[in-house]
């Protein structure tokens, strides 16, 4: 039996190091690389039904060609070299027609490889439209970081060093294994732990000190902590006065924010805030781990994700042994950015950009200012990668397909993505996608949006191809852990599939853009870009490398203020330079939500959606068995007070209900947050419905996003990440009767 050293991507985590067991061409097992530096916790059931999903009849095997019209799932199977010809000469047709930035890209999770290779093609292209999962997954948090402290912070969480860690907004437990693991291990040794979620999780019952807040006010409570901790002098008035710009503005700022009225905001109670700041700010130095829930709740996305952090530096927890480090590059690694050849997009075509013209932070104006300081300080290797950082507005992209306004958008290429799960509004992204001229998945199953494309691709997953860890590839982080393929892409007779390099470049060559896809396959891009590393190992290949060892970690070390950070000041921006030249507050603050108007007045519960569910990982593995019969229905949780109320039993169908429309999911009843609150699934599809329309795999029955909105004017006004948490997201309950 043959022994290959990979990178799981069963979930965003990505590049947790696995030894797959291969044996007559097929996947026996899979097993945790316990010697590698990131692995998941022992609890991950992921990789244990590896050979399982590998082998699924739901896996895509040939590109196909639809027959008939979209939905009646009828296929034609065809060559690659006919379906590369034939999107080629469709692109062709839409950028003849209605100019380049007529096609869009929508990108997803970690089962597709690195989007580098999907930016460089559109740039080439000419178009500025990709949109993705990234505007309210951790983009806000990477241009957060870049533009606040000029790099990506990380918790330096060390026995000894680190008194406190915090869990922001985040479940590990469910949603991260490998964080879950250094959760567990930073108990074991000692540190103390804090969660601030609405919710009991596995997390917080573990802490030493939850706050339990009312979903969306994050970013309230991390301003009433810091009026806490600067008015009883519990800040560190040294750091904050050598090593950051704009101190005394948010001083005088968080007076406006006294416990009392963030208690009022927050559903605490003054002395619970109050403990909060103190329990936080007498356990110092401190991490802070911060999860989506910020990102999702709109008007105070980007307030939210900016205030924590602040929260750190008046902390003194920012540059400093045990708690969170501005990290760089690794030495001698070609990182996702300078790949991904953004300056052949022109000026002209980025300004285009749908979207970038109101929400600015995370799209080419935000980018290119946060672009210019990293660029001073490292120039071609810094960790702006603009697949992360700087996308158009996926609701807007909508609304261009079927009104086209500002332009047409009129083609759209998927890859590791299934936007009719994936993003708010089913129903509209729905239309969108039904009135594209071309509308091509790459994937690695059978999705209910590759059910109504035109072209359906096979991509290669994990196991088939080379990988790494997103913390590497983006060059964030000095650490390099790759990946070998345990299955070769194409097995004659079995399948045929191309990795995502692979695609891209093939599709790029067909359009006159040789010259700038010189790799000719994934395996010479990743020895490309590991050439200096290579040189100090004195290694000539990636084989070589992987059978040496297949990492190279770097450290991140304190003292990055001393030397001058990636800022406009050099230092770490309490009040941000670049914000305000976009025309943003340049302090954290919050806003009070719109209340609700017209039809909405009448939905009073809050709806925590997307709540992260092992062994899921978004959409991904409802059609593999095994994954299944761990979890086998969507649930809703509703407090047991909510739930008498509504005469609802644990275990009946509920609809939940918003005017944007209705899904089922299956009631478990609960304490663990407030009565006015349910939290519910997301993701969830049946693969063992129909694929034909009107089914979709039973797209519309159960997905939480047909009760989700996506107006522009509910989005964040500097990301434009539209709510899927917070005070936008109410809705009511009811029993589905038989």
């Amino acid at each position: 039996m043959d022994v290959k050293h990979s990178s799981c991507c069963f979930c965003s985590s990505r590049g947790c190091a696995v030894k797959v067991h291969v044996d007559g061409g097929r996947i026996r097992r899979v097993t945790i690389d316990t010697d590698a530096p990131v692995v998941p916790g022992a609890h991950c059931p992921r990789p244990s039904l590896a050979a399982e999903y590998q082998e699924s009849p739901f896996r895509l095997d040939y590109p196909l060609k639809r027959k008939g019209k979209r939905g009646e799932d009828s296929w034609e199977r065809i060559s690659w070299d006919q379906a590369l010809d034939e999107i080629a000469a469709g692109l062709s047709t839409v950028r003849e027609k209605y100019g380049p930035e007529g096609l869009a890209t929508s990108s997803g999770t970690g089962r597709g490889a690195w989007d580098f290779a999907k930016t460089r093609f559109m740039n080439l292209f000419g178009s500025p439209n990709r949109i993705g999962a990234v505007t309210i997954c951790y983009g806000p948090r990477s241009m957060v970081w870049l533009s606040t402290f000029g790099g990506p912070l990380v918790p330096d969480s060390r026995p000894g060093k680190t008194r406190l860690m915090v869990l922001w907004g985040r479940n590990p437990h469910e949603g991260g294994p490998s964080s879950w693991h250094r959760y567990l291990e930073a108990k074991k040794a000692g540190m103390k732990t804090m969660v601030v979620d609405p919710r009991l999780t596995e997390p917080a019952r573990q802490a030493d000190h939850w706050v339990q807040i009312r979903p969306g006010t994050d970013a309230a409570l991390a301003l009433g902590m810091m009026h806490v901790m600067i008015g009883e002098g519990l800040h560190d008035g040294g750091f904050v006065g050598n090593r950051t710009t704009g101190f005394e503005d948010l001083a005088e700022r968080v007076r406006e924010y006294p416990p009392d009225r963030v208690a009022r905001i927050c559903g605490l109670t003054k002395d619970q805030v109050v403990d909060a700041a103190r329990f936080f700010a007498g356990n110092q130095p401190s991490t802070i781990v911060i999860g989506v829930a910020a990102e999702h709740s709109p008007p105070n996305s980007i307030q939210a994700v900016r205030a924590i952090n602040v929260l750190l530096a008046v902390a003194g927890s920012v540059d400093r042994e045990g708690g969170m480090l501005i990290a760089g590059p690794a030495e001698g690694f070609i990182p996702d950015a300078a790949m991904e050849l953004n300056h052949q997009l022109s000026p002209q075509q980025r300004r285009k950009q749908i979207g970038a013209d109101r929400f600015r932070f995370l799209s080419y104006p935000g980018w290119e200012l946060v672009e210019e300081q990293l660029r001073r300080k490292w120039g071609d290797q810094h960790p702006a990668a603009a697949y992360l950082n700087c996308l158009a507005h996926a609701p807007s992209v909508f609304r261009a397909m079927l009104t086209g306004e500002p332009y047409p958008v009129r083609g759209l290429i998927v890859s590791a993505s299934n936007p009719l799960l994936a993003y708010a509004n089913t129903k509209l992204v729905y239309r969108a996608l039904q009135s594209l001229d071309l509308l091509v998945t790459l994937d690695v199953t059978w999705t209910p949006t590759a059910r109504i494309s035109d072209y359906v691709l096979p991509a290669a997953c994990w196991m088939e191809r080379p990988d790494m860890g997103n913390f590497c590839s983006s060059g964030s982080y000095p650490l390099i852990q790759v990946g070998e393929a345990a299955l070769p892409a194409r097995i004659p007779g079995r399948y045929e599939r191309y990795d995502d390099y692979e695609f891209w470049r093939a599709l790029g060559l067909r359009l006159g853009q040789g010259k700038h896809w010189p790799q000719g396959t994934f395996e010479e891009v990743w020895e490309h870009r590991l050439t200096g590393i290579f040189e100090s190992r004195g290694v000539k290949s990636l084989a070589e490398f992987i059978a040496q060892r297949r990492w190279e970690k770097g450290t991140v070390e304190p003292g990055q203020c001393e030397e001058g950070l990636a800022t406009p000041s050099g230092k770490v921006e309490i009040r941000s330079t670049i914000l305000e030249k976009l025309g943003y507050d340049p302090l954290p603050g919050y806003v009070d939500p719109r209340q609700p108007e017209g039809e909405w007045k009448k939905y009073r519960l809050l709806n925590i959606s997307g709540a992260r569910t092992m062994p899921y990982h978004h959409s991904e593995f409802r059609h593999v068995e095994g994954f299944r019969r761990m979890h086998p229905d969507p649930i809703v949780e509703i407090h047991v007070d909510l739930a008498r109320r509504k005469g609802i039993a644990d275990g009946d169908w509920v609809w939940i209900e918003t005017p944007v429309g209705r899904c089922r999911q299956r009631a478990r009843l609960t304490t663990s947050h407030d009565p006015d609150i349910i939290c519910s699934q997301h993701g969830w599809w049946f693969p063992e419905q129909s694929g034909e329309e009107p089914s979709l795999h039973g797209a519309f029955e159960s997905n939480i996003n047909i009760t989700t909105d996506d107006d522009p004017d509910r989005c964040d006004p500097m990301s434009g990440g539209w709510p899927f948490k917070g005070q936008y997201m109410r809705c009511s309950v009811r029993k589905v009767e038989e």
